[in-house]
This record gives structure tokens, C-alpha cells and sequence, in this order.
């Protein structure tokens, strides 16, 4: 698969040095380059990208006319790359853009940069916010000032955003990543002939005869939209018939919060309960520190979720001649984070230059971009009061191609 099938992610830093952030209360890189894919660049050397062009992140003048992009926090490498794609696809239009996420993982912290941002003249929000509500009062501000708000990753209200950039259906994440769990605990390989491990999973189970299978969840924080709409989804794939008997339909959840520390300790609290046979970490945060907690451990809890290869390669197995299985991770998926990036910076300038609303039936176009061709995507309900436009759809990463993306992502 070329690198336009993964630049990489879903959204999520991963490794503790890369999630730990900056002490800064914003990061800031104004893009004015000419577009590069982004796809064969690694998160650390996007985020030190980044750092070169951090300097003067509180300057006026850099966000007056710049397209701001704002994930859950500074130095996330989920969120570096999914930047990376954006500036790239605005330097190629011409636009300038600029980063400007907080230190902390709160609403409080986005919605003090949000007012920053729409008081200096920025030109539009491109945001991946830290919980559902809190923000009513600085987006009707950047309504009342013509910004518009186009959200990615985890949304915002659908009152106020022109429309939700989905990575791919809520209910393909959830669902695929509760197969892929079941698998693993059945000791069942990924197929790459059945994408969605649909046929698989259900040929793995018509023959267990184990023990109920139990899955624990590491998720993002508690009240985070997108990992919560994904959950939903893992519980509604479990209450198939296929899964009666032989998997507990209760996921026993817990919250690492986004933090490398707290993640790690609720890895540990997994380990030490010992009550499950796989955790699901739909946050490259999560299954990072996981995969340290449990490959240190050397635990038969199994592992796997949403996460990068560059920072899962001493959790998963490296060569297709490897036993996936020896690995606490044998196989994880995610998306093109850097494309996801770039179709949302296509999605604000479908605003401002094509008087896109984001209705549903309505389509936009994105320029051909680094490894690809131009895209129309057409916008549909997104079932929560507002619309969503799918850019992406989940991509399974294990022996066969690990070595391949690694270095890449």
C-alpha cells in the first residue's frame, strides 16, 4: 500500500517523550511552504519541525489572516502530523496557517486560545476539542465575527462548526477494533484479504470454545467525544449474536486522560486486576503506554487499538516471518493522519472560496496533494444534529507491512 493509504495517525501521541508536551501555553508554526504529503515524515520529525518554527507563538500578526489549527494539546504527535498535513495543504493554496494548542488537555485551555485567536483576526478554527460542551460562548464569538469552525477529530457542537471531518465511521472504528481484539485472544492472524475481520472474527468464534473473553478499555479522557462515540460502537458490535456466550458484552473501561503517566498507571491497574484477556486503546497515547506496561511485565493480556508504528515497534512484530503472537500487540490499525489534516484544511477553503455550508448532499473538492489525486467528498448527517464529511477509513497494521510503515509513521 502507497503512502497515501497511511500517512498516518486516528486521534494521538503516543510515546511518553513525545506526549509529554511543551511548557508553553500554545505552539504556533505558520505554514507559507509549498505542499509536500507529509506521509514519509516521522512524528518526531514533524514535531521538530514544528519546534523550529515555534518562535513567537503569542505574536499578533501571526494569527491575523492565518487558518488556526487547534488539537487537544501542544506536542501530541497525533496531532503534530494531522498539523504537518493541514499547513502543507494550506501553503500550496497560498494561505498561511498556525498552530495553536494548549498544554493542557482542557476545555478551559482551548477556549482561553479560541478568544486569543478570534480577538487577533484569524481567518478560520480548525479545532479537535477536549470535551462536548464549554465552548458556546467563544464559538458564538467567532460565529458573530465570520470564522467558521470546521471540527476533526473529536467535534464540536453542531451548532456552531460547518461541518465534522470524520477519519473514518465511528461505527468501522469501534467495530473493527472489537474483532481485531477477539481475534487476538483467539490467536487468529489478520488477514489482509478481509479488511474488516468481519468473515474472520466470526469464523474465529464459531469454533472457541474457551472461557468468556473479557476486554478492557484504555481510553482518552472520560468526557472525550470521539473515543466515547467509538466505545458506543464497540458495545453495539458486541451485542451480535456471534459474540452471546463467548464474549462479555461489558467493557471494562478506564481513562489515561490523553497523559503518558496516567495512562501508563491505569495500564498497570489492568495488569494487576487481572480481569481481562485483551485492552482496546483507541488512543495512540494509551496503547503506547500500555504496550510498555505489559511488555515490561511480560503479561498474557493481549493488546491493541488505534496507534503509530514508529511508536508501537517494540510492542508488535517487526518482519512477516515473526509469531505475531509473542508480541503483546500483533496487530493495531489507524488512519492517514496527515491526510486528514490536509482534507480539513480543504474543507475551509471550500468555505471561503466556494461558499461551501456544509449541508448534507453537498460536495467539495481537495486538490491533488502529495501522493493524492484530487478528491470529492459529499457530506452527510453525522447523527448528532450536525454533518460530517468522511475523508478516511481504518488501516490494519501487522507483520506484513510494519516494517514498511514504520519508519514512517
Amino acid at each position: 500500500m502507497k503512502k497515501k493509504a497511511i500517512a498516518l495517525v486516528l486521534t494521538a501521541a503516543m510515546a511518553a517523550t513525545v506526549l509529554a508536551g511543551c511548557g508553553s501555553s500554545s505552539s504556533s508554526s505558520s505554514s507559507s511552504s509549498s505542499s509536500s504529503s507529509g506521509s514519509g515524515e516521522s512524528a518526531s520529525e514533524a514535531s521538530e519541525s514544528a519546534e523550529e518554527t515555534d518562535a513567537g507563538s503569542g505574536d499578533t500578526k501571526e494569527v491575523s489572516g492565518s487558518h488556526v489549527f487547534m488539537f487537544k494539546s501542544v506536542g501530541n504527535a497525533f496531532g503534530v502530523i494531522m498539523y504537518k498535513g493541514f499547513s502543507d495543504y494550506m501553503g500550496q493554496v497560498g494561505e498561511a496557517s498556525i498552530e495553536k494548542s494548549p498544554a493542557e488537555t482542557t476545555v478551559a485551555a482551548q477556549v482561553q486560545l479560541l478568544d486569543e485567536s478570534i480577538t487577533q483576526g484569524c481567518k478560520s478554527i480548525s479545532i479537535s476539542t477536549n470535551g462536548d460542551t464549554g465552548f458556546d460562548e467563544v464559538f458564538a464569538k467567532a460565529q458573530s465575527a465570520n470564522i467558521p469552525i470546521v471540527s476533526v477529530d473529536s467535534s464540536a457542537s453542531a451548532d456552531y462548526r460547518i461541518t465534522h471531518n470524520n477519519q473514518a465511521s465511528s461505527a468501522d472504528i469501534g467495530a473493527m477494533q472489537v474483532r481485531a481484539a477477539v481475534m487476538i485472544v483467539c490467536g487468529v492472524p489478520f488477514d489482509s484479504n478481509d479488511a474488516s475481520m468481519e468473515e474472520s472474527v466470526a469464523k474465529a468464534l464459531e469454533s472457541y470454545t474457551g472461557d468468556e473473553i473479557n476486554i478492557g478499555v484504555l481510553s482518552a479522557g472520560i468526557d472525550t467525544p470521539v473515543q466515547n462515540g467509538w466505545i458506543a460502537e464497540m458495545e453495539k458490535e458486541l451485542q451480535k449474536d456471534i459474540y452471546a456466550g463467548k464474549v462479555n458484552p461489558e467493557l471494562d473501561k478506564k481513562y489515561g486522560d490523553d497523559e503518558a503517566t496516567k495512562s501508563t498507571t491505569q495500564a498497570q491497574a489492568f495488569l494487576s486486576e487481572n480481569k481481562v484477556d485483551v485492552i482496546i486503546s483507541p488512543t495512540t497515547v494509551g496503547i503506547a503506554a500500555a504496550g510498555e506496561v505489559l511488555t515490561q511485565a511480560q503479561s498474557d493480556i493481549k493488546l491493541t487499538g488505534l496507534g503509530l508504528p514508529s511508536e508501537m515497534a517494540n510492542y508488535m512484530p517487526k518482519t512477516a516471518d515473526e509469531d505475531e503472537f509473542s508480541y503483546v500487540c500483533p496487530y493495531m490499525m489507524l488512519w492517514d493522519v496527515s491526510h486528514l489534516g490536509a482534507s480539513t484544511a480543504a474543507i475551509q477553503m471550500a468555505v471561503q472560496n466556494d461558499g461551501y455550508k456544509g449541508e448534507v448532499g453537498e460536495t467539495l473538492k481537495m486538490e491533488a496533494w502529495g501522493d493524492y489525486a484530487e478528491e470529492t467528498f459529499t457530506t452527510e448527517d453525522n447523527g448528532d444534529g450536525g454533518t460530517g464529511v468522511l475523508t478516511g477509513i481504518p488501516y490494519v497494521f501487522y507483520k506484513d507491512n510494519m516494517a514498511e510503515w514504520t519508519p514512517l509513521l
